[in-house]
């Protein structure tokens, strides 16, 4: 059961979309939306602004003065992307779980590092809804994402450019892989709502084809009628592959295991994972 989501506000155009797919997985389960802005504080400011310009403290002074004002209008963006939400969804404003089969939202602003504080603040929800895509488009960047994958001990939905529908048909991109068991295991109250689920492994190798029998008799216990398919890449990435299937399969969510590690401050991920992190072009839940 889900019943605390996450959301990532930037303040951005992006807010719509993050909302949107906040709500897919809220709304069925009357879940609390707890959506987090982070404004940075002077240290992060002046961590942006060009060693050059130190020396020059008119300029510094100007500088900081100008994102001061542009983290003070992103702040207010945020807010008012969540009351604009809250006011078309018909979404009780609450702090507290709302008596009665209803779901609410809160906005909570936190100052510091965007990626740190956001980390700090998904270990207590059942996911994280962050924005996909790239910086300039309102998203997190797949770097940033990356870490809170490996960092927030949570499956983060990844949400795409459009809006999201409400969950009626799900692709699991599956390998015989620690990674893809938990983020099926963390997309199961999703898979329960869904009409169709469809099993995907992509790989041109016999050899190394993984078994979707398993997964899928395993979701049959669980009351799920899941449909086992083998897509052969054919000259593309893995990635594209179960996208374009998924796609085809009309999906409203992707289900993946992200498949990475740290090293020292390095996040490695296969090109698998990173080729979803880029595309953003359908929510994808993802458990490391």
């Amino acid at each position: 059961m889900i019943k605390s989501v996450l959301v990532h506000l930037r303040g951005t155009q992006g807010d719509t979309a993050t909302l949107s797919a906040a709500l897919q997985i809220a709304r069925p389960f009357a879940a609390h939306l707890e959506c987090l802005h982070v404004r940075p504080t002077l240290a992060v400011l002046m961590s942006r602004i060009a060693p050059t310009i130190i020396d020059d403290s008119d300029a510094m002074t100007k500088i900081i003065e100008n994102h001061q004002k542009e983290a003070a209008e992103a702040a207010q963006r945020a807010v008012n992307a969540l009351a604009e939400f809250c006011d078309r969804e018909r979404i009780e404003r609450s702090e507290f779980p709302p008596a009665g089969p209803s779901m609410g939202a809160a906005f909570r602003e936190d100052i510091g590092d965007e990626l740190d504080r956001l980390i700090t603040h998904s270990r207590r929800h059942d996911l994280i809804v962050v924005k996909g895509g790239s910086r300039p488009d309102g998203g997190m960047g797949s770097d940033d994402v990356g870490r809170l994958l490996l960092s927030a001990g949570r499956p983060v939905l990844l949400a795409p450019k459009v809006h999201a529908r409400p969950i009626k048909s799900v692709v699991v991109a599956w390998k015989d892989s620690p990674e893809a068991a938990r983020a099926v295991t963390a997309a199961m109250p999703l898979l329960n709502l869904a009409k169709r689920v469809y099993v995907v492994s992509a790989s041109a190798d016999n050899e190394n084809r993984a078994d979707q029998s398993g997964v899928v008799h395993h979701l049959q216990w669980h009351g799920i009628g899941a449909e086992a398919h083998h897509v052969e890449p054919r000259g593309r990435a893995a990635h594209d592959a179960v996208l374009e299937t998924a796609r085809a399969a009309d999906a409203d969510l992707l289900v993946a295991g992200a498949y990475g590690r740290s090293r020292l401050s390095e996040i490695v991920f296969g090109g698998f994972t990173e080729g979803l992190l880029e595309d953003a072009s359908l929510p994808v839940l993802f458990q490391h």
